[in-house]
């Protein structure tokens, strides 16, 4: 990292720092001369005006106004009182002809005043202030009528400050502010850095910009996962959620994030975590019915302290599909279904023959339907003691009848209740398959005659399984890759039946072989032979 990427935050908070200091300066600038100045204003004023009305009254000036006393007496006089006052910067005496018979500078004693500010003032009007260019220069004076003891005015007093005097006192202020100025950026400066240093820390060494950056992608990261991930702190309130998890939980993200966990969850029971501060792996999430979620809950620490909970869910709905066709779950399903829906079709014609008046064909409909049944039934049970096996091809074979598909089963099959060449799920996946497989293909054919055979021999040293179709039969081309995962003639999705027939059989060690004839129809054989039937603790 560069110097200048590792100042950036420094040099950031420095230049802010200083656009205050320096807006600051020049806003309390203004303020402060206007108000300042307005309110020295205010004061001199009050001083002029004041000094001028004692002046205008003493018996010195007075008398010298009426010739009793000398010049050189007033000028002694006024001098002195200059001298002790540091707030005034000139005292002018002048007689009714404005003849000034005092001026600091002596040379221009007996010269005529060349204001006119001072007319008022021989006028009688009362001690007022102005603003005039003088002999002297510009200045800001009050003036004053001088009177005898008889009340007439005799002349008149002025008791002002120059201008150049009043601007130093607006510099002096300026440059008071300008100075906290200096020494407001200075420690700004100082804190500036610290904070920028204290920042840096509690973001671990990294610049604002590449801390966002890195968390941004760890952010891409943790979005990108299948696994859903929640977040809680130990208020409860989801901190985190990323895509995944929203998805499963059907949640808004980004306005679920900063709500209570049981406002947008109400079922969770990952605050558990917070009370008992243990982690729990594997719970199933029932709460969500749409799909089969594990979650590992675990709870995270700062400083030591309990400071939330964060669980990471998995979803099993693919898994717990491709194990539901490994076990055959799927297929028992199927079948009992279409045998479920063999049973309403005929509840419907016995319901509607019992509607048009023909109690007495419902009647004997019911007693035919039943003896079929019944004679199909049993004798498939008869010969597969095994009730998994049985109730498959039960449901297989009703719904190859509702599709006008022929399905029987061997008279010569049979296959214990407690076979011991494979588990019931064996069975179900590998026979629940290849007679699924031989409906679809008979369904999409046009041929005359459609019919499937299932045969299933077992002894003690061998076990067969048979399921032959009249299908339209197989290409030698799709043959060399009939049982990869994937390969079908059906569409997409699909081509995952063979291939877990081939991945049961390889798992029993046992054999397939298929025969088929174009335009004859395919033969599927499964093979067991008891030397190859591993031993047990092998």
């Amino acid at each position: 990292m560069s110097t200048q990427a590792r100042s950036s935050i420094r040099a950031r908070l420095m230049r802010m720092n200083l656009v205050i200091v320096i807006v600051s300066i020049a806003l309390s600038l203004g303020g402060t001369l206007y108000f300042t100045l307005r309110s020295e204003q205010a004061a001199l004023d009050n001083n002029l005006l004041n000094s001028a009305s004692i002046l205008s009254q003493v018996p010195l000036i007075q008398e010298a106004l009426l010739g009793e006393r000398s010049v050189e007496e007033l000028s002694d006089y006024l001098d002195e009182t200059t001298s002790r006052t540091s707030d005034i910067d000139l005292i002018l005496v002048g007689d009714t002809q404005s003849t000034l018979l005092y001026v600091p500078d002596s040379t221009l004693i007996g010269t005529s005043y060349v204001g006119t500010a001072q007319a008022a003032a021989l006028g009688g009007a009362a001690p007022y202030t102005s603003n005039e260019t003088g002999s002297m220069g510009s200045d800001h004076s009050a003036y004053a009528p001088v009177r005898d003891e008889a009340g007439e005015v005799i002349g008149f007093v002025i008791v002002g400050v120059y201008f150049r005097s009043m601007a130093v006192v607006g510099l002096h202020t300026a440059l008071r502010l300008v100075a906290v100025g200096v020494v407001a950026a200075v420690l700004g400066s100082l804190l500036a850095m610290r904070l920028s240093r204290s920042i840096k820390q509690s973001l671990m060494g990294y610049e604002p910009d590449a801390f966002a950056r890195r968390f941004h992608q760890r952010e891409d990261i943790l979005d990108a996962l299948e696994e859903g991930i929640l977040a809680i702190d130990s208020e409860e309130k989801v901190i985190f959620l990323n895509k995944a998890a929203a998805e499963m939980l059907s949640i808004d993200r980004q306005s679920g994030v900063g709500r209570s966990l049981h406002e947008i969850y109400p079922r969770s029971t990952l605050d558990r975590i917070l009370r008992t501060g243990q982690p729990e792996y594997n719970v199933s999430m029932t709460s969500l019915k749409e799909i089969r979620v594990l979650a590992d809950r675990l709870p995270f620490y700062e400083n030591g302290k309990l400071a939330g909970a964060v669980s990471i869910f998995r979803n099993r709905t693919e898994l717990t599909r491709m194990a539901d066709d490994l076990t055959g779950v799927q297929h028992m399903v199927e079948a009992m279904r279409a045998y479920t829906h063999e049973f309403m079709n005929k509840l419907h014609v016995i319901l509607g023959l019992i509607q048009i008046g023909e109690p007495e064909k419902a009647k004997q409909y019911i007693m035919d339907t039943t003896r079929t049944q019944r004679v199909a039934v049993s004798r498939i049970m008869n010969q597969i003691r095994q009730p998994s096996v049985g109730a498959l091809l039960v449901g297989k074979t009703s719904r190859a009848n509702e599709l006008g598909i022929h399905l029987r089963l061997d008279r010569e099959s049979a296959l214990s209740e407690e076979s011991l060449w494979l588990p019931p799920e064996a069975y179900v996946t590998i026979l629940g398959n290849l007679i699924e497989n031989a409906i679809e293909v008979l369904n999409q054919s046009r041929r005359a005659i459609k019919e499937i055979s299932v045969s299933i021999r077992e002894s003690e040293d061998s076990l067969l399984l048979c399921v032959e179709d009249t299908g339209p039969g197989i290409s030698p081309a799709l043959r060399q890759t009939l049982f990869q995962r994937g390969v079908s003639t059906k569409g997409r999705s699909r081509g995952t039946g063979l291939a877990l027939v081939q991945e049961v059989v390889e798992a029993y060690h046992g054999q397939i072989r298929v025969e088929s004839e174009p335009g004859v129809g395919t033969s599927f054989f499964v093979s067991f032979c008891r030397e190859e039937v591993p031993e047990d603790g092998a």
